[in-house]
């Protein structure tokens, strides 16, 4: 609603008006958050101690533990996703007890499975593709000694 200002006290009163309105606005805004908020409060805390209790199952070595506060992201994902892939490609059929042994089974390998040995695979990888590259084009070269050979400075 555009309303016609004319004069200053109509200013001022738009103004008012105005801070008013937004105020109003702030105030929504803060109850919808609160609300949005109280929501997921539950949900977090149930997330939170199931980490909280799965975290104490952890045998990880001791030593291990010293070195990170928690397993990486990369032995989370192998252990999450490796069930999920052998059950889905290699197990398709198999019953609940079979699929039970695959996951626990995969549980194991997959805290093997750290960010370091990635790294060294896909450097190994690298390696291995960057010497097969190079082996190909490679020429016996000849030494340059910087004096052309048939120059004129006997």
């Amino acid at each position: 609603m555009k309303t016609k200002i004319q004069n200053i006290n109509d200013l001022r009163s738009e103004i008012l008006r105005l801070k008013l309105k937004r105020a109003d606005l702030e105030n929504d805004l803060q109850l919808e958050s609160k609300k949005i908020a109280a929501k997921f409060r539950f949900p977090a805390m149930i997330l939170s101690k199931l980490n909280d209790w799965f975290g104490v199952f952890d045998d990880d070595d001791k030593e291990d533990t010293n070195k990170r506060s928690g397993p990486e992201w990369v032995t989370k994902a192998f252990g999450v996703g490796l069930p999920v892939f052998l059950n889905k490609f290699f197990f398709p059929g198999s019953g609940i007890i079979m699929k039970s042994l695959v996951e626990l089974v995969s549980q194991k390998a997959a805290k093997a499975v750290n960010k370091d040995m990635v790294t060294d695979l896909i450097d190994k990888a690298s390696d291995w593709i960057s010497s097969s590259k190079t082996g190909k084009r490679k020429t016996k070269a000849l030494p340059d000694y910087g004096i052309p050979p048939d120059s004129e400075t006997y």
